[in-house]
């Protein structure tokens, strides 16, 4: 029995949005500390060749499903073809990945609320409405979260941009000298390394079937892996002239730092409190889609008639796990570390190697077919 939530359909605007607000927010997280580490003055390179990878892999993974496995979700591709027990292990790795990403995402918000907007507030009553807001969205669905991306992208878009244009009077081009920064073989390596924020060639081994157009999948696919790596590309050049790589290393909340250079003159400074609505709201749509898809992977792979009631349990995990780092230097050393670090290995081979094998294991059944 295939889960509810299979039934929702959604349009090409809303999955366009809905992958780029997945992607934009590392702006706001650990991203820009660890490819400035690897990159030094070059790493607004980075995200573009990390797109350019993701890119490659997802319009691979995107032509096999529509030519073998139209109308399946990951988790059916893996189970039609290697059995359950297989794909409940799949499901399973790819859960853990997500919810390990929501908590990580969520500790790291938690202490960016803290630090500047409330001091004194505990940080047990910061990561309670924080969950229960993510838990409220993922509950109304894919549907809801993508309608609610679909309206705050161009919000982000524009935030970002303002961030950016409203600190020309500290640019400092020279920064970004010299061009390669420390070598096109760090830049390289750290593109790799790093790539996993594109997590599109998983997402959409989850939400193909959900697309009310499969045709215009790999457009939407293109326009959001394009649209996320040249605002984190502009994002990092921008910084970059303001702050040294050096300083980038030792720095938490790169946006909010940036934000607070903004000084037009006496009526225009200190002007941060007005973007931490826009990180806090997306911060929301980007956990509510990994818990969403959290859910929804286990009900796909435990055959579970709704992936509602798992919800409750998966936001308390998830909270939990986001208190486990006791402070916010050693979160954002788990999140380099692990699911920077190794997140490839879930959001690009897993799908990749899952979808490969099952096209050419139902080809060859094809072909003796044909010989029998």
């Amino acid at each position: 029995m295939r889960p509810v939530s299979s039934k929702a359909k959604i349009g090409a605007k809303e999955l366009t949005a809905l992958l780029t607000m997945y992607v934009v927010p590392n702006a706001f997280l650990s991203y820009p500390s660890a490819i400035s580490h690897s990159g030094m003055e070059a790493a607004w390179m980075e995200p573009l060749l990390s797109g350019v990878i993701a890119m490659v892999l997802f319009l691979m993974v995107q032509t096999l499903i529509r030519r073998h496995f139209k109308g399946l979700d990951f988790i059916e591709i893996a189970k039609e073809t290697f059995g359950r027990a297989f794909a409940i292990l799949v499901a399973l790795a790819c859960a853990a990945y997500l919810l390990a990403s929501t908590a990580s995402v969520m500790r790291e918000f938690e202490e960016n609320v803290i630090t500047t907007v409330l001091p004194l507030t505990p940080i047990l009553m910061v990561g309670l409405l924080f969950i229960l807001v993510v838990w409220y969205m993922a509950y109304c669905g894919l549907e809801g979260i993508a309608r609610t991306s679909l309206i705050l992208l161009p919000i982000l878009v524009a935030g970002i941009v303002a961030v950016c244009l409203m600190t020309v009077n500290w640019w400092k081009p020279y920064l970004l000298l010299p061009i390669w920064g420390a070598g096109p073989e760090a830049v390289e390596a750290g593109s790799l390394r790093y790539s996993s924020i594109f997590a599109n060639v998983l997402l959409v081994c989850i939400l193909y079937p959900h697309a009310k157009d499969d045709k215009s999948f790999r457009r939407v696919g293109v326009v959001s892996i394009l649209l996320s790596a040249v605002l984190l590309s502009g994002f990092i050049a921008v910084y970059h002239m303001v702050f040294t790589p050096q300083q980038a290393n030792h720095m938490t909340f790169h946006l909010y730092q940036l934000a607070r250079m903004i000084f037009l003159g006496r009526f225009f400074q200190r002007m941060e409190a007005i973007f931490i609505f826009l990180w806090v709201t997306s911060a929301v749509v980007k956990m509510a889609f990994t818990l969403w898809a959290t859910a929804y992977l286990l009900a796909s792979a435990f055959q579970w008639p709704v992936y509602r009631p798992i919800l409750p349990a998966l936001a308390l995990g998830c909270f939990s796990i986001s208190m486990v780092p006791t402070d916010v230097m050693s979160a954002v050393q788990w999140e380099q570390q692990y699911l920077l670090g190794w997140g490839w290995t879930i959001v690009f081979a897993l799908p990749l190697g899952v979808v490969s094998l099952a096209s050419l294991r139902k080809r060859g059944r094809r072909g003796r077919l044909r010989h029998a």
